[in-house]
C-alpha cells in the first residue's frame, strides 16, 4: 500500500477522543504521513508521535469548554479560522483530510475549504436527539469521500436518514492500543505507586470475592443502583468497584452498599491499570436516545482486553456485540432478580465467558480495518 498524507482535523483535545488518537497511532505505524490540526495534545504524547512516527502538529492551544453560548461561539470562530488557515496550507500535499466529529463540523460549517478538498468524516455519536447537530452532520456526510461510524446499526440509520449513496464504514471503538503505547507517559496524570496501592487495597477488601467493576459516567440513567442492589444480595460472592467522576448520585449508591469501593476519575487509557484487576465488567444504557440504544462503548473492548465477562442490559448495541459473542450476559435490568441470576451464571461458567470475552476482543483487527478504510478512499 502506498503511503498517504492524511491530515486529521479535530476541534477538541485529541486525547478527549480516543478513537481518533488510536487511528493516528495505527496509521502512523502503517507508514502513512500524518498531520494533525487541533487545539491541544499532551506534550509527552505529542513528542512520542513526532519523534517515533514523524507526526506533525498544528495546535491552536487548549480551549475552555464554553459555559455560555457566547463562549462556545467564540471558541468555534477561533478554531474555524485556525483550521481553515492550516488546511489551506496543507491542501497541496494532503491526500485526504479526516474531519473528526460534530464539534469540528460545526466549526467548519459552510467553510469554502471543505468544498475544495476531499475529506473523510467520522461521526462519533448518533444525533437522533438533536435536529441541529443532525443537520450539521448531514451536510458533511453528503459531501465526504467516506463516512465513518463506530457501530453497525448507526451506519444503516445514517444511510437511511440522509439517503447516502454508500453505507458508512464501521470502525469500532477499540482503542486499547493506547494503553500499550502510552505506558510510561503522562506521569503527571497518574501516580503508578498510588494506582498500585489502590489495586492492592481493592484485592484485600474483596478478600477472594469476584470484583465487579463499573467505569464511566455515574448517573441514574446507567442503572448502577440495580447492580449495586444485586451485589448487596450476593455480598458473600461479589465486591463492587465504581470508577468515575464523583457526583451526588454516588452518595445514594454508597447508602445502598456502604462497602462499595469508589475510585475517582482516572484519564483514559490510564484507568485500564484498574480495569485489569477486575473479574466482571458492568455496562448499561437507557432507552432515551438512539445513541444509547445503538451504543458503541469503548468499555466493551476495555473489559474484553483483559478477558472480563460482561454483565449488560439488553439494548441493541450490547446484545449484538457482547451478547452475540457470548462474552457476557445481556439481561432486562427492570428486575434485580434477573441481574442476580445473571451474576450467578457468570460465576458458574466463568471460564467459558472469559474465553469468549478474549475471543470477542481478538476478532476485531483494527490494523486490517484501517487498511480497508484507506483502500476505500
Amino acid at each position: 500500500m502506498n503511503s498517504k498524507h492524511i491530515v486529521f482535523v479535530c476541534r477538541n483535545d485529541i486525547e478527549s477522543i480516543p478513537p481518533i488518537l488510536n487511528s493516528i497511532f495505527i496509521l502512523s505505524e502503517m507508514g502513512h504521513h500524518i498531520s494533525v490540526i487541533s487545539t491541544f495534545i499532551e506534550d509527552d504524547i505529542r513528542g512520542l508521535l513526532n519523534k517515533k512516527y514523524g507526526v506533525q502538529f498544528y495546535l491552536m492551544g487548549k480551549i475552555t469548554r464554553g459555559k455560555t453560548l457566547l463562549t462556545t461561539l467564540n471558541n468555534n470562530r477561533r478554531f474555524r479560522s485556525f483550521a481553515i488557515k492550516n488546511m489551506s496550507g496543507l491542501s497541496s500535499s494532503a491526500d485526504i483530510f479526516w474531519l473528526s466529529g460534530s464539534a469540528t463540523a460545526l466549526s467548519l460549517y459552510n467553510a469554502t475549504i471543505c468544498k475544495k478538498v476531499e475529506y473523510i468524516f467520522s461521526c462519533h455519536e448518533l444525533y437522533g436527539h438533536s435536529l441541529f447537530f443532525k443537520l450539521v452532520v448531514k451536510k458533511f456526510m453528503l459531501n465526504s469521500r467516506l463516512n465513518i461510524v463506530p457501530e453497525y446499526n448507526r451506519a444503516q440509520i445514517y444511510r437511511q436518514w440522509f439517503q447516502l449513496a454508500n453505507t458508512p464504514f464501521v470502525l469500532p471503538n477499540k482503542t486499547t492500543l493506547l494503553f500499550e503505547k502510552t505506558k510510561g507517559l503522562n506521569a503527571e496524570k497518574y501516580d503508578v505507586v498510588k494506582i498500585t496501592n489502590i489495586s492492592k487495597e481493592i484485592k484485600e477488601q474483596a478478600n477472594g470475592r469476584r470484583i465487579v467493576l463499573y467505569q464511566g459516567g455515574i448517573n441514574p440513567s446507567r442503572q448502577i443502583e440495580k447492580i449495586v442492589l444485586s451485589v448487596k444480595k450476593l455480598s458473600d460472592k461479589f465486591f463492587f468497584v465504581l470508577m468515575g467522576k464523583k457526583n451526588e448520585h454516588l452518595k445514594e449508591l454508597k447508602k445502598i452498599l456502604p462497602e462499595l469501593y469508589y475510585i475517582d476519575y482516572i484519564p483514559a487509557p490510564f484507568h485500564l491499570h484498574i480495569t485489569q484487576i477486575a473479574d466482571i465488567g458492568f455496562l448499561s444504557y437507557d432507552y432515551s436516545r438512539l445513541n444509547h440504544i445503538f451504543c458503541a462503548p469503548n468499555k466493551t473492548f476495555e473489559y474484553s482486553k483483559f478477558g472480563l465477562p460482561m454483565l449488560c442490559n439488553d439494548v441493541s448495541g450490547l446484545t449484538s456485540t457482547v451478547g452475540a459473542a457470548q462474552a457476557g450476559l445481556c439481561v432486562d435490568f427492570s428486575s434485580v432478580d434477573k441481574i442476580v441470576y445473571a451474576l450467578l451464571q457468570l460465576e458458574k461458567n466463568y471460564g467459558e465467558f472469559r474465553e469468549n470475552s478474549l475471543n470477542f476482543y481478538n476478532t476485531i483487527d483494527m490494523r486490517r480495518l484501517h487498511s480497508e478504510l484507506i483502500e476505500n478512499i
